[in-house]
This record gives structure tokens, sequence and C-alpha cells, in this order.
């Protein structure tokens, strides 16, 4: 471990990336840009600050990836929510929309129906029922 990482008790680049998101945040703050894109609540701590992209870039268009106005602010929680769910072609309600990450009350309540319903029948263990 090098001095720095040793002084900090934790890896340099870690400490840097940790001092960066506070910097950032403290901007956002300071500027009152500190709402979330995906649920427009305040973003009140670096802990949950988020950046991520508004449109999917990964095998579409990589000028998306620096395209500075594809930026956005997040909580963590809405971000990564968001990563699980976006651009993927499912119905809400059903099972398999709540396999992709989808939380929402109806998918939440039919995946509670389904997995009681398969454990009444005994296929709980059954990895391709309802597939």
């Amino acid at each position: 471990m090098d001095e720095k990482s040793k002084q900090l008790g934790i890896p340099f680049g870690t400490a840097t990336n940790r001092l960066r998101k506070l910097v950032l945040f403290g901007l956002l703050k300071k500027y009152k840009e500190n709402y979330c894109y995906r649920c427009g609540g305040e973003i009140v701590s670096s802990d949950e600050l988020s950046m991520e992209h508004k449109k999917a870039w990964l095998h579409i268009d990589s000028k998306l990836f620096w395209d500075l106005d594809n930026i956005a602010f997040s909580h963590l929680n809405c971000n990564t929510s968001e990563h699980r769910t976006r651009d993927r072609n499912f119905v809400h309600g059903t099972v398999t929309a709540y396999r992709y990450g989808c939380r929402c009350d109806e998918c939440v309540e039919v995946t509670n129906k389904d997995t009681r319903e398969r454990v009444r029948k005994g296929r709980l263990l059954d990895k391709n029922y309802g597939r």
C-alpha cells in the first residue's frame, strides 16, 4: 500500500473518486440542481447521487456517451432500477417484468400470487414453470 493510501486508510483511487463525487454534489447543491432526473425528488447526499445517460448509448452510438446533453443526475436507487428495466420489451403486471427488475405494485402482486400458487402446487423448484 502506498503512502497516500496508508494515510487515507483506503486506496488512493477510491479516495479520489469519492472526492470528485463530493465536489460534484457540492456544485449541484450550490446551483440547486440536486434533483433526480427519474423521480424529481431532492438528492440530499453524495451517497445517493448517481450520474446517468438519459438515452442508452451501448450498442447504439458512442457519441451519446460523451454528449453532455445526454447526462442527468438521479438517486442511485432510481438509476439502478431504471437500468434493470430500461429498453426491455415486457408488459407490466407480469412475472417476466418482475424478473427484469420492475417493482411496481402490479408486478409485485402478480409475482407474489404466482409464488404462492407454485408453492401450493409444489412447483416452486421447477425453474421452467411459467416461462
